[in-house]
């Protein structure tokens, strides 16, 4: 195979991967030097989405979920266990490729969430998308132009 088709496949199978990862911007206000790492928008990749919201009591941006895809036994709460916990088996127990589990994985299904402030769920909060202003000083925030992180 020639060498410019190599290229070529390499650089569309890219593109292909970018499109379906969400993507993470840094915004800078100009005359506040407030920064903040955010989508921008309404963003999402394979098993979420996710919007960016201004919090009006906070005066921050943040990206949060809006869908995520999870399985359809997931419990909604998540506890962090402690260190130490006896009453949880180790890893090797559980379903994996020594241990297979006897029967299928429990299918994904799309969650929808409200938007609310990751700080305090009282907060007022509303979509925020690019271009908009800075919630500290009024001022329009200005994108970098290459994506800061790329996710899933």
């Amino acid at each position: 195979m020639p060498r410019s088709r190599e290229c070529a496949l390499e650089f569309f199978s890219a593109r292909l991967y970018f499109n379906r990862v969400g993507k993470t911007y840094l915004f800078e206000c100009p005359q506040c030097q407030y920064r903040v790492t955010i989508s921008g928008g309404v963003d999402g990749g394979l098993h979420c989405e996710t919007q960016t919201i201004i919090c009006r009591d906070c005066r921050q941006l943040y990206d949060v979920f809006t869908r995520q895809r999870r399985r359809q036994d997931a419990v909604d709460l998540v506890r962090f266990p402690g260190f130490h916990r006896p009453d949880i088996p180790p890893v090797i127990l559980g379903a994996s490729s020594v241990n297979p589990s006897p029967q299928p994985p429990a299918p994904l299904i799309w969650r929808d969430t409200k938007l609310t402030c990751p700080v305090e769920p009282e907060h007022s909060v509303e979509p925020w998308n690019d271009p908009g202003r800075c919630p500290r000083c009024g001022n329009f925030m200005e994108r970098n132009g290459f994506p800061f992180r790329a996710w899933d």
